[in-house]
């Protein structure tokens, strides 16, 4: 785990994501792998050579703006990673989202030969990298798979309406097998993607992140490995193009990451964190952050 305690080291709040893009670049390259940035600054990489490629993605951004020199993540008792302030003697975030869904992508990259991944700057502050990604990336993809969602069981195959895969690609990655179950989600880079024309499956998946966007935000190690297990089950089982088209849902969410539909489990996890900041939700509009 030294690499993951390595990412929560380096600061990459969203619009000032450099030093964390230089690391990545770094790495891609010690390990051989060919990369190339973009002007908005998304990372491409690509190993092997292949007709087609299980992709991963990932997202470069965190939404912790500051990061003393005094800052250190620790491994607590074997099991959970979080972040302490020895200057301010208080827990803080460590970034989990999304540098957990970066380390899996780099550990995607050094077990198989044949590998696509992407990292997108900006995912926090409205998908700004991937509504300007180079789409053209993603047509000799298989499918590409974002590991950017808290918790440990959620497969995400549904964003603001929209599908994001075919049902024969749920069959065939089997979720429950590795304790995943289908769900809603909120919006993240690969329904982006989806918005502009990506004709293949794609899912985003828990990573073992609790508590993001909030200074008490941690790892569950086992959770995250339990992750990387799927990841590594699918790109070995699933070696056919999951095409898959995007049709724009009837009725789409007027509020920002689709996150107000009463269907949505978002929701309700948003709900239920808010409880002690607002004792009457039935106004939307006061709803808080």
């Amino acid at each position: 785990m030294e690499k993951l305690i390595e990412l929560y080291n380096i600061a990459s709040p969203s619009g000032k994501e450099k030093r964390m893009t230089r690391y990545i670049m770094a790495e891609l390259k010690k390990m051989g792998v060919s990369c190339r940035k973009d002007r908005t600054g998304n990372i491409y990489a690509v190993k092997g050579n292949a007709d087609t490629y299980p992709c991963v993605a990932a997202h470069i951004d965190e939404v912790h703006r500051n990061k003393t020199g005094n800052y250190g993540a620790y491994i607590v008792a074997d099991e959970m990673v979080i972040g302490y302030d020895r200057r301010k003697r208080c827990q803080t975030g460590i970034g989990a989202d999304d540098k957990n869904g970066i380390w899996i992508c780099f550990k995607m990259l050094e077990r198989f030969k044949n590998m696509k991944c992407v990292f997108f700057v900006g995912e926090e502050t409205g998908c700004v990298g991937s509504g300007r990604a180079d789409m053209d990336f993603f047509n000799d993809c298989r499918f590409v798979i974002q590991c950017d969602r808290r918790g440990n069981s959620d497969m995400v195959t549904r964003i603001n309406g929209t599908p994001l895969c075919s049902d024969d690609f749920i069959r065939a990655v089997e979720p429950e097998k590795y304790g995943y179950r289908e769900c809603s989600g909120m919006l993240t880079d690969v329904y982006k993607l989806k918005t502009q024309g990506l004709p293949v499956s794609c899912i985003n998946l828990s990573c073992g992140y609790y508590n993001p966007h909030t200074d008490t935000e941690n790892t569950i190690l086992s959770d995250l490995t339990k992750c990387y297990r799927f990841v590594c089950h699918i790109i070995r089982i699933h070696k056919l193009v999951s095409a898959h088209r995007y049709e724009p849902p009837k009725y789409e969410s007027r509020y920002p990451y689709g996150m107000f539909n009463i269907f949505d489990d978002d929701w309700l996890y948003l709900n239920r964190r808010n409880r002690n900041k607002q004792d009457n939700l039935d106004d939307i509009g006061d709803f808080e952050f």
